[in-house]
């Protein structure tokens, strides 16, 4: 590596001055050198701090309504796990899965058909030990809004009956996407410890949310990305 980089033209000599990554397509036709100093990948602390600050200004000023908002963790056991580590896509469908099922959740226990939620999805690929645990992390406003623009709040979430729900719906997307049949759908039903975990206890006011956040968004090596979206059922 340190030959290749004693030939690279002068311009780029602080460019990767803090060091490089070396990546390759799976084909092995195709390399590349991306810098630890990049402002788009995460890998340097330095950069990641400035877009963390730029992007929780974004949903402080741009994006999040002045009502509560609750963040929502949810996990999936480790079976599941194994699946999505070459299936990239697959944890795009269980986030959509995830929003879906605080949506409903949310509409089921206010009595109101037609509240539109706002939900910001972050996916996180890793744990405390850099080991693969794909989860997600939703802001999601506390409760929803009305067609007049009337906010209702969300009293009291039930995570048990939340957790059974999105727990259900995952495995009916393993099922269509043929990765389980229906018989092993059925038996993990069963487990009576399922893997499946929601956690909703942190909450907060109209003006505390984005930095809530903002420190439990994917930034750090070994994460995918980090995917901010806008979801309103």
């Amino acid at each position: 590596m340190s030959d290749h980089l004693h030939g690279l033209p002068t311009v780029y000599d602080e460019r990767f001055a803090h060091g490089v990554a070396g990546i390759r397509c799976d084909d092995g036709a195709h390399e590349s050198l991306l810098a630890f100093s990049c402002k788009c990948r995460f890998l340097c602390s330095s950069c990641r701090a400035k877009r963390l600050a730029s992007w929780t200004q974004w949903l402080d000023t741009t994006l999040l309504a002045p009502v509560p908002h609750r963040q929502v963790v949810l996990t999936i056991p480790k079976r599941l796990r194994a699946y999505c580590l070459y299936r990239r896509r697959l944890l795009g469908e269980i986030a959509r899965v995830a929003a879906r099922t605080v949506t409903v959740a949310i509409r089921t226990l206010t009595g109101e058909r037609d509240l539109a939620v706002g939900i910001v999805a972050c996916l996180q690929t890793h744990g405390s030990r850099a080991n693969w645990h794909p989860h997600l992390h939703l802001l999601v406003t506390d409760g929803g809004f009305r067609p007049d623009g009337t906010f209702v709040s969300w009293t009291a979430p039930d995570t048990a009956r939340l957790t059974e729900a999105f727990r259900r719906a995952v495995l009916r997307l393993f099922v269509r996407l043929e990765l389980f049949d229906e018989d092993q759908a059925a038996g993990m039903l069963t487990w009576p410890h399922a893997g499946f975990h929601v956690h909703t206890a942190v909450w907060e006011g109209p003006f505390g949310c984005p930095r809530t956040i903002a420190r439990s968004r994917p930034g750090s090596p070994g994460t995918a990305r980090g995917i901010p979206s806008r979801w309103s059922g």
